[in-house]
């Protein structure tokens, strides 16, 4: 900026400097600040950013929401303990509903929703009605339970695959929940008559074990 213009320039009100700063610059501060904002929202999602390493899903007809976030933050300390608060348990519902046949279904959204994330591996453990999991045991959705050396099923009441298909042998692939389950009992969930299993394809599979374990009291 030459001198005559300096001069000119310090001779302006604050309100003209603010004017003409503004009409000859103004694409480059909302490019500044549009870098600023994306940089700081990039950064902060990094530092908050949690990790998932044990996903629950809950299919029934109701749950108590108001509780959803505590069971989470429950299975987080029990299980998981990661002082950091960056791994953490999530716990997910999907809603059944009556179908027109009058038959229980998932409704459009949980149906979208959790073949989303059964593609993806997202989920670990479910728990779910028999109908839907005889459909998903027949396509080899999940962990045979009676070849894990950690659980001991004996006296439990267990969901069998009896007849092969295909790659899919007979066995224990699931654990009938019980009567009085104090964690879902708790946590407003309709878990009478529903099974729990572990996805075949589960990335987390200690710790889907863990749960299991954990949820049905098992030692």
């Amino acid at each position: 900026m030459s001198e005559e213009r300096k001069s000119w320039f310090r001779n302006m009100t604050t309100k003209e400097k603010v004017e003409y700063i503004w009409d000859y610059y103004k694409v480059h501060i909302i490019v500044s600040i549009l870098v600023i904002y994306l940089l700081a929202s990039f950064t902060n999602s990094i530092i908050n950013r949690k990790d998932y390493v044990l996903n629950v899903a809950l299919i029934g007809k109701y749950m108590d929401f108001d509780r959803q976030s505590e069971f989470s933050k429950k299975v987080t300390k029990e299980l998981i303990g990661d002082s950091s608060g960056k791994k953490q348990a999530s716990i997910d519902f999907y809603r059944l509903v009556k179908g027109r046949n009058g038959n229980l279904t998932l409704d459009p959204a949980s149906t979208q929703k959790l073949m989303a994330r059964m593609g993806a591996q997202d989920i670990d453990v479910i728990v779910l009605d028999k109908n839907n999991f005889d459909i998903l045991a027949r396509e080899g959705a999940f962990l045979r339970l009676d070849k894990v050396k950690e659980l001991n099923l004996s006296g439990l009441n267990v969901a069998k695959v009896e007849k092969p298909s295909g790659e899919l042998k007979p066995g224990v692939y699931g654990i009938y929940v019980g009567w009085n389950n104090k964690y879902l009992k708790n946590l407003g969930y309709d878990y009478n008559d529903k099974i729990i299993a572990i996805m075949a394809n589960s990335q987390h599979k200690d710790l889907a074990i863990k749960f299991v374990k954990w949820l049905l009291d098992l030692k």
